[in-house]
């Protein structure tokens, strides 16, 4: 299948344009370049919004869900708005650092989800396959990715990853569930593992003949992104279209924002530029302070049951340091064993500055 069939097939029942397809085709090569983790992870019985930490959740909205993006008023209530407008005048500062000679900006992210474990069900079908209630293990499986982008932005940049980890696992089958899930899933996960080398930042990708070049930054797609709230819902509508759903900006930046490699690695404009959107959104509210990081928390409810998000963000540097994800439906559903974290997702970024890199 072509990499624009592809995009279509996505975005199937939307009018896609070629500024979305653009979008669709950075976001879904950025995937495929980091050898997408849902070619190895089954699919889950149901879909569950919001599971954050892949950039084709968020990146391929570009392309499928954010034409459901509209005008929100900004109602969010004065500290959290406050409290954006900071992180987003940070991130501008951040980018004017400099970075000594021969250094590198490390982005590390740690994504780690909740699988549940059916031991009926067939090989290769025993993991997302089983209700909560239902689950007679849950593994907590890790998926590690670092990124070093050198001082001068022409130079190599560099991705070192490790194959998927169980990082817990909890549950009366929770032994035999750990061996099946090295047996079925580790060799497939191993082949993720080792360190590319990209100069400038450039990537080549593309799937069956079809060749694309992009920088690892997403620089491509937010170049004309305008750093305003308004401006910025603006430029998305005007990209890609207001029809659909009222609630598409919010899927926007909630999956786009929760993917902390992408977001972090964004231009800083872009980074402000979200920040101040999601600003927009009611019902965004911070839920706790500690020094430069607060925590602020949005909640929708849909016809499944509510879905809730919890971003930890850094306030003097304008990057996003945690991201987790509560589902919906079932995935509301406690288990029947205790030692499992009630949210669905999580993931943990660290941005700094190192003398080397691999």
């Amino acid at each position: 299948m072509e990499l624009m069939e592809r995009v279509r097939e996505i975005g199937t029942g939307a009018a896609l344009d070629e500024g979305r397809l653009d979008a669709a085709r950075h976001a879904l090569l950025r995937e495929i370049a980091r050898e997408e983790r849902r070619d190895v992870a089954p699919a889950r019985r149901r879909t569950a919004h919001w599971i954050g930490g892949s950039a084709l959740a968020g990146g391929l909205a570009a392309g499928a869900m954010v034409i459901g993006l509209v005008a929100v008023p900004a109602t969010a209530p004065t500290a959290a708005a406050e409290v954006l407008e900071r992180a987003a005048l940070a991130s501008i500062r951040a980018a004017e650092t400099d970075v000594p000679a021969g250094s590198y900006v490390r982005i590390g992210t740690a994504f780690t989800w909740a699988t549940t474990y059916d031991e009926q069900m067939p090989e290769g079908a025993r993991f997302n396959n089983a209700f909560r209630a239902d689950a007679e293990a849950v593994l907590l499986i890790e998926d590690e990715s670092t990124i070093y982008v050198p001082a001068d932005p022409e130079g190599e940049w560099i991705r070192e990853r490790v194959p998927y980890r169980i990082a817990e696992a909890v549950g009366p089958e929770a032994v035999q569930a750990s061996e099946v899930w090295v047996r079925e899933m580790g060799p497939a996960t191993a082949g993720l593992a080792g360190i590319s080398r990209y100069p400038a930042g450039i990537v080549e990708g593309g799937r069956d003949g079809d060749v694309v070049t992009y920088h690892l930054d997403g620089r491509e797609t937010f170049a004309d992104m305008p750093i305003e709230a308004e401006a910025v819902v603006a430029w998305f509508e005007e990209r890609y279209g207001a029809e659909g759903e009222a609630d598409g900006m919010a899927h926007f930046f909630i999956e786009t924002m929760g993917d902390l490699m992408s977001f972090n690695l964004a231009p800083a404009h872009a980074r402000a530029g979200m920040l101040r959107a999601f600003a927009s959104l009611p019902g965004v509210e911070v839920v706790a302070r500690e020094g430069e990081q607060t925590t602020l928390a949005y909640e929708q409810d849909f016809d499944a049951g509510p879905a809730r998000v919890e971003f930890v963000l850094d306030t003097d540097r304008g990057y996003i340091l945690q991201s987790t994800h509560w589902g919906m439906g079932e995935y509301d559903v406690p288990v029947a064993f205790a030692g499992v974290p009630d949210w669905q997702s999580r993931t943990v970024s660290t941005v700094s500055i190192v003398d080397a890199a691999p």
